[in-house]
């Protein structure tokens, strides 16, 4: 197993969980510009030798939400109450890997929220 340089090490500890610690939460507030802000800042860490890996700012989104998601699913959970409730459906046409209802969005707030980006990922 190769050993990284202590950089990339440091990089990961301060910087990248940094923008881990709030991403679920403001991950969908942010805007194209601040994405792609940020995907150019590890872009160049990668190239000036401060991260050996590039991960997208959507990736580590996507695998923040999606840890979240599940610790979420198991009723100890303290945020389980904010999913909507599980559908009922007698007939089964197709598979789907969404079990609760979708809800209607009313609001923009509420649509840029973590729980319905994880209800609606591959809803598609």
């Amino acid at each position: 197993m190769p050993t990284l340089p202590r950089t990339s090490y440091c990089f990961c500890a301060l910087i990248v969980s940094r923008i881990l610690y709030a991403l679920p939460a403001l991950g969908g507030f942010l805007t194209a510009d601040q994405i792609g802000k940020i995907d150019t800042y590890l872009c160049k860490a990668l190239r000036w030798g401060y991260n050996d890996n590039v991960k997208l700012l959507s990736e580590l989104l996507h695998d923040a939400d999606m840890k979240l998601f599940r610790s979420m699913l198991r009723s100890t959970h303290c945020i389980h109450q904010l999913l909507p409730p599980l559908k009922f459906i007698p007939m089964k046409l197709r598979t789907s890997h969404c079990a609760f209802v979708l809800p209607y969005c009313h609001y923009s707030l509420y649509k840029h929220s973590f729980v319905l980006r994880c209800i609606f990922d591959g809803a598609y």
